[in-house]
């Protein structure tokens, strides 16, 4: 398919929940997420509901993979969890669930995780070996539409600086939409006290219970060796 097929068909559906989304300036989430290989980049998803921007914050990181299209390689950006399959016991191991107080365990409550030899049957996994779960799409001057394409250091240092300008100096507004790069987002930030909240009571609200069980099997470490190894050759 062409590049614009795949991104929009990775617009139409929330990487936590897995619940489908018509996308819209509504449901798209301006995030600064952290890296496989321990920097941050700044982009956007789209989600089913808020608490979806706090799982996401907890858990995903960002990871590259080359994709072939019909108008030849492409390098996207991908979200992307620790391999569960890390530990498979833990995928039977019991737990109660925040609603309705059920004892139960995530072999049972999400059968499509299913290991074999150490390896997650069924998952595309990216350039550092990572389960991909959704595209984690660029936003940048140069590219308003925040689809496909790098934007450099620099450029994400300014994008930074303009998302500081706009809104995060403010009273988190949730809800409050901004244009940034010509896109129209809600920005994590907004969220922020409402995430606080909402692991102090427990996770008890939102769609991302079984994710979070997960996704915590065997949470994402910055590859600071690969890091450290890159900045020698550098130098």
């Amino acid at each position: 398919m062409t590049p614009q097929q795949l991104e929009y068909m990775f617009s139409g559906f929330c990487a936590v929940s897995g619940s489908p989304v018509r996308p819209n300036d509504y449901n798209r989430y301006l995030l600064n997420l952290g890296t496989v290989l321990g920097g941050s980049r700044i982009g956007y998803m789209h989600y089913c509901c808020w608490p979806c921007v706090c799982d996401t914050q907890d858990f995903i990181r960002v990871d590259t993979k080359n994709v072939i299209t019909k108008e030849g390689i492409r390098q996207y950006h991908f979200a992307v969890i620790g391999n569960p399959c890390d530990h498979p016991e833990k995928l039977n191991e019991p737990f109660v669930q925040p609603f309705g107080y059920r004892e139960t365990t995530l072999s049972f409550e999400a059968r499509e995780v299913r290991c074999q030899d150490g390896k997650l049957i069924g998952a595309t996994l990216s350039d550092h070996g990572y389960p991909i779960i959704s595209m984690f799409f660029n936003l940048s001057e140069q590219n308003p539409t925040g689809m496909g394409q790098e934007h450099n250091a620099s450029g994400t240092h300014a994008l930074a600086r303009t998302v500081q300008s706009q809104s995060r100096t403010d009273v988190p507004q949730p809800g409050r939409i901004l244009q940034v790069s010509g896109v129209h987002v809600q920005d994590e930030y907004e969220w922020k006290d409402y995430c606080s909240q909402r692991a102090a009571a427990g996770f008890n609200s939102g769609m991302g219970e079984i994710f979070r069980k997960v996704a915590a099997i065997s949470p994402i470490r910055a590859q600071q060796k690969q890091v450290n190894e890159i900045s020698s050759l550098i130098r």
